[in-house]
């Protein structure tokens, strides 16, 4: 069954001149690098816990380590985002 080339083109009409949502890209930037920067001294400083903590795991301590930075650097992230647009309005 052949489809003509026109078919639902104009549902696909996305004007940009009014378009306004007043965000930047650097907002999420400073989030991120924010998050990062204090998951990284969180971690650094409670290093020594974690691997006594991680140290039942053996070869899977590494990745176990991993793990915790990541979650604390997405949890520190949200934490900074939800701040700002609670504080900016």
């Amino acid at each position: 069954m052949a489809t003509p080339s026109y078919a639902g083109a104009e549902s696909h009409h996305h004007p940009d001149s009014d378009i306004e949502t007043g965000e930047t890209a650097v907002w999420p930037l400073v989030e991120c690098l924010g998050g990062s920067v204090g998951a990284g001294i969180i971690f650094l400083l409670s290093l020594p816990v974690l691997a006594d903590v991680m140290s039942p795991l053996g070869a899977l301590s590494p990745t176990g380590l991993l793990v915790v930075f990541l979650f604390a650097w997405l949890f520190l992230w949200l934490l900074i985002a939800v701040t700002r647009e609670r504080v900016t309005g």
